[in-house]
This record gives C-alpha cells, sequence and structure tokens, in this order.
C-alpha cells in the first residue's frame, strides 16, 4: 500500500488546524483569567476571620446539638469544654447548656459542682446574653488555636 503526497498534505493540514485551534483557546483563557472580571479578592486577615467565625458558629451548634439527658458537661468536646468552663468562671457559678427546641437558642443551667443537679434555669434574656459571651469565648479560644 502506498500513501500519496495528497494523503500527506492532508493529515499535515488536519494538524495545523488543530494546533492553532489550541493555541487561540489557550490565548482566550489568559485573556479571560486576567481580566478584571467578578473576581473578589480578600485579604489573609479576612480570610481568617471566616474562618473563626464559621469553626465558631460550628462548636456553638454542636453545644445545642448535645444529647440531652447527660449529665451536665458530659459529651462536650474540648474547646467547647474549655469554652463553657471560662464562661462559668465569668458567671461565678458552674453553667450547663442545653437547646430550647422551639427556638433553638441555648438554655443556660446553674448547676451544684457537688451533685451535678440543677439548680437553677436562668431566664431567656440572661441565656441570650451568656450565648453571645459564649460565641465570643469560643472565637478567643479557635483565634489563639489557630497556626
Amino acid at each position: 500500500m502506498t500513501i500519496t503526497s495528497y494523503q500527506v498534505q492532508n493529515i499535515l493540514r488536519t494538524y495545523a488546524k488543530q494546533l492553532s485551534r489550541g493555541q487561540r483557546l489557550a490565548r482566550r483563557r489568559a485573556a479571560a483569567e486576567s481580566a478584571p472580571g467578578d473576581q473578589v479578592n480578600i485579604s489573609i486577615e479576612a480570610r481568617r476571620k471566616q474562618v473563626i467565625e464559621k469553626i465558631t458558629a460550628e462548636i456553638v451548634a454542636n453545644l445545642s446539638a448535645r444529647v440531652p439527658g447527660l449529665a451536665p458537661g458530659e459529651g462536650l468536646g474540648g474547646v467547647e469544654r474549655q469554652a463553657l468552663e471560662q464562661l462559668s468562671q465569668e458567671f461565678g457559678k458552674p453553667l450547663d447548656v442545653v437547646s430550647d427546641e422551639k427556638t433553638g437558642r441555648l438554655l443556660f443551667r446553674v448547676i451544684d459542682p457537688q451533685r451535678g443537679e440543677v439548680i437553677q434555669s436562668l431566664d431567656a434574656e440572661e441565656s441570650a446574653r451568656l450565648q453571645e459571651r459564649l460565641y465570643q469565648i469560643t472565637q478567643q479560644i479557635i483565634d489563639q488555636n489557630m497556626v
């Protein structure tokens, strides 16, 4: 079987078209990437703050999703326990937290440290204030622990 010069030229022409098409696409991609479009540049500090807020929200959500019926402080991870202990120190009495199923907010309770029983349930206003402070404390702990 012989290959004619026409067939060779046809194959070379096809490859040349493919190469030029690829080069055009590459130029378009490069132009699109360098064009100032809808890109938003976030500073490293802003990204760090976003990550801290996201982790804090997850930790506080974990506190509210804790299994009911556990002893006070039981079932908490390291950061959750640390934040709750710091909040208890600031409040002056040992605290435990449960989730209000109706509102999804955290409800704080004062516990007896010797017996581990609930002494007092705090009202919604005080619980909301403590929840905000717990969020701030958790953010500080995460910020200190982040590399």
